[in-house]
């Protein structure tokens, strides 16, 4: 049988009892056609594994994405998993083959200019806007997640000594400053926080008093994104990415940023370190008279 019939049982396989889509069913075969290919007549029941390693190497130099590579991997291992419950091969050539790792996205923050415009832009005329202010203000002073914004109580704030208790993951809790301006606001929307009905010790509520969720908090900030116009997508977590480059940026130690952050490994607060290092280049690439 040749190796075009092998494939073709395959996708009838995969579509008829497997049940894939039309369209993940035709980007398997034109991933396996492409292999077929690159082994030109040879035998399917004859490939090994060096075979499709030097496939997987042939695309790599073809400067195909990790993400891409990765489908056509999982096309070819599904096929040959495929061969050998049909008892067509007896051993699995692509058993010990693994998938590229994807390369991490570097996380998305705010530009200073585009952070304080986002802060100017909320009012501060009623109570809900003021909240909203100090919700927003709160997340990027101490880069904490919307989840523990959510969670704060008022003895969590210690206004006083410009403090905020964090209940962060594995119940652990950490203590973050804030700066005068957070302090400000906060103060402020304390005093308006009894006109919202607060039923509760929750910190932040909704206008009826209740806790406010994070999805609310997410839609607030959308809502002001969307009148600055900003082109890049925001969320709360962007705000804590921004927090932790604009302490770097600034010569923090990455040792403190990572307590503030509440990361318990190191390495998942050395993403930043990427962040600063292309800023670093970029400023060298302007200013440096010989870059």
């Amino acid at each position: 049988m040749q190796n075009e019939e092998y494939l073709e049982i395959f996708i009838k396989h995969i579509i008829f009892e497997k049940g894939f889509s039309k369209n993940t069913a035709t980007s398997y075969q034109n991933d396996l056609l492409e292999f077929i290919g690159f082994i030109d007549s040879k035998e399917i029941s004859d490939i090994n594994y060096q075979e499709i390693y030097n496939f997987i190497t042939f695309l790599g130099k073809k400067g195909l994405k990790a993400s891409s590579i990765e489908r056509k991997v999982a096309a070819i291992k599904t096929f040959f998993k495929f061969l050998k419950r049909q008892k067509i091969i007896e051993k699995n050539p692509a058993d010990l083959i693994s998938s590229p790792k994807k390369s991490k996205r570097l996380p998305t923050f705010m530009e200073k200019g585009e952070i304080f415009e986002l802060i100017n832009v909320i009012p501060e005329d009623t109570p809900l806007s003021i909240r909203n202010k100090a919700m927003i203000m709160l997340l990027y002073a101490t880069g904490m997640r919307v989840s523990e914004l959510v969670n704060l109580n008022l003895s969590d704030i210690d206004l006083k000594n410009e403090i905020v208790h964090i209940l962060g993951k594995g119940k652990k809790y950490r203590i973050v400053p804030f700066g005068k301006k957070t302090k400000e606001i906060i103060a402020k929307y304390l005093m308006f926080r009894k006109e919202l009905q607060a039923r509760s010790e929750a910190f932040f509520v909704t206008k009826s008093g209740k806790r406010i969720m994070d999805r609310a908090i997410r839609y607030i900030l959308n809502n002001y994104i969307d009148i600055l116009a900003i082109q890049k997508k925001v969320s709360p977590h962007t705000l804590r990415h921004t927090f932790a480059t604009h302490l770097l940026d600034n010569g923090a130690n990455i040792r403190v940023i990572q307590e503030m952050l509440g990361h318990s490994n190191l390495a998942t607060t050395q993403v930043y370190t990427h962040l600063s290092i292309s800023k670093l280049k970029e400023s060298y690439e302007k200013f440096h008279p010989h870059a």
